[in-house]
């Protein structure tokens, strides 16, 4: 019976942290940019239980030998976070400072630390000293460095990511590769990604003004899986106090058993 209980409770502790994860996943439906979580899950290596210190169970010289009882499965454990990278759905703003990657990689911004940090955010606008920024007014990066725009009447910025003010082309927005960003990159917060190494890919996406990428997120599907969470949650306490009241009753039972 109290194995029930540890795979009943384990399923419980699994389902809160998947629960919290499609909330977060739901949260972010219209974060620019934002890409979803998917938790994975193995089931929990299984336990050797054996009897102990039992004084039904004696050897020749009277010492209590233990008794093997069987496996206790306490149910499954989440492995590991995985990101879904796909590509969001670019919605049209008209905005010139606007920008969407239409294929994989990732904008290089800094942070107020001087980081370099990824993100797929291209919600840009002109900060009060002149900089392209990006929405947390992080500086975003070109092929040779910061962009200036400067007091110019108009930002146009092309497809090869070329960054023209006015006439005059004041830089290129410079995109990050990565081989295997399942692996490489960590989610910090702020809609943003942070590298332990500099980016090593290589890619020839397209940026598109006027355009932002919608978060991946697919409300209808975190909807229902937040509803079948809460059934197999509910299932589980059920479990729970099914075990509980059949070991109240044979406590109960064990107490009035004649000495």
């Amino acid at each position: 019976m109290v194995r029930g209980l540890y795979a009943a409770a384990g399923g419980m502790l699994t389902i809160e942290e998947q629960t919290a994860t499609t909330a977060n996943n739901l949260a972010n439906v219209d974060t620019v940019g934002f890409k979803a979580d998917l938790l994975r899950f193995v089931s929990a290596p299984a336990i050797h239980t054996w009897r102990i210190d039992d004084p039904t169970s004696l050897d020749s010289q009277g010492r209590s030998v233990p008794q093997y009882i069987g496996l206790t499965n306490v149910g499954t454990l989440d492995t590991e976070v995985w990101r879904d990278f796909e590509q969001g759905q670019p919605v049209f703003t008209g905005n010139a400072l606007d920008v969407a990657i239409f294929g994989p990689g990732f904008f290089r911004v800094v942070d107020e630390n001087g980081t370099e940090v990824y993100s797929r955010d291209g919600q840009f606008k002109r900060s009060s000293d002149g900089y392209l920024v990006d929405n947390q007014g992080r500086r975003v990066q070109g092929q040779g460095g910061e962009i200036f725009l400067g007091d110019g009447a108009t930002v146009n910025i092309n497809r090869s990511g070329e960054v023209q003010v006015d006439t005059a082309l004041v830089g290129v927005i410079e995109l990050a590769y990565f081989t295997d960003p399942q692996q490489q990159l960590d989610k910090r917060g702020d809609n943003v990604w942070t590298a332990a190494a500099a980016p090593d890919g290589v890619g020839d996406s397209e940026l598109r003004s006027g355009y932002i990428e919608r978060s991946n997120v697919d409300a209808i599907r975190c909807i229902t899986e937040l509803i079948v969470q809460l059934r197999h949650y509910q299932a589980a306490e059920k479990a729970i106090l099914t075990e509980d009241r059949a070991l109240e009753t044979a406590a109960n039972q064990l107490g009035r058993m004649p000495q």
